[in-house]
């Protein structure tokens, strides 16, 4: 089976293929997500800095996920 070949009879949409890229992303930036809040709880100092690092990142990652969003609607 050449696989060069099967590739080249699939066609993807630009407004699929994005929607794949987005959802690709999102899924990523939430496997991160959990790692960083897991190594953050266990090994941070805790406290207010801690609040205010996770409220930053999830501001920040929530725009930019919102932005891909809406730029590829």
């Amino acid at each position: 089976m050449d696989f060069f070949g099967f590739i080249s009879k699939i066609s993807f949409s630009s407004e699929s293929f994005a929607s794949l890229v987005f959802f690709v992303m999102a899924a990523l930036t939430a496997i991160v997500s959990v790692i960083f809040f897991f190594h953050w709880r266990k090994y941070g100092m805790g406290g207010i800095i801690l609040a205010i690092t996770e409220l930053v990142y999830l501001g920040v990652a929530a725009t930019l996920l919102g932005v891909a969003f809406f730029g590829i609607n």
